[in-house]
């Protein structure tokens, strides 16, 4: 089950979900558009970049996925981080890469941000994890953290 935009607005009044700026006019009937910086993109190049909102989600998790006008465009805007966690906190880093040239603009809404919500008690949010490595991510691409896993 996806939240709808009147049950993310809800969400967003008791403070389970936190968008930072806000715009009434991204939230869409069940997702909400986030933007990205401007500059042209070429193929075989892969470029990390981050979402202008900066986000908290306390109860659900959250998905941020393109929007399918980016799609027809050739843009895409994760290559395996879709999801979040219960307890994410931070801009979003979005791992882009494109099938043909194409130029974002700075506001351009690329991708969007769908609510799942959650079964069971949460025992420990993601921004509490002593593992948590993209906790609290700043409105700049984040690069890799692996080197921070055990193995």
């Amino acid at each position: 089950m996806i939240l709808s935009d009147t049950r993310i607005l809800e969400e967003i009044e008791k403070g389970t979900i936190k968008i930072v700026p806000y715009d009434r006019e991204s939230l869409g009937s069940n997702s909400y558009d986030v933007p990205d910086e401007g500059i042209v993109l070429y193929p075989h190049i892969f470029y990390l970049g981050v979402t202008l909102e900066y986000t908290e989600t306390h109860a659900h998790v959250p998905f941020l996925e393109g929007k399918s006008s980016t799609g027809r465009l050739g843009i895409d805007i994760h290559a395996t981080a879709g999801k979040g966690d219960v307890g994410f906190c931070g801009n979003w880093t979005l791992e882009i890469s494109v099938k043909q040239p194409v130029k974002v603009y700075k506001g351009m809404p690329i991708g969007q941000l769908i609510y799942f919500p959650v079964d069971g008690v949460i025992e420990i949010p993601y921004d509490k994890k002593k593992n948590a490595k993209y906790s609290n991510q700043p409105d700049r691409p984040v690069e890799s953290m692996m080197w921070k896993n055990k193995f």
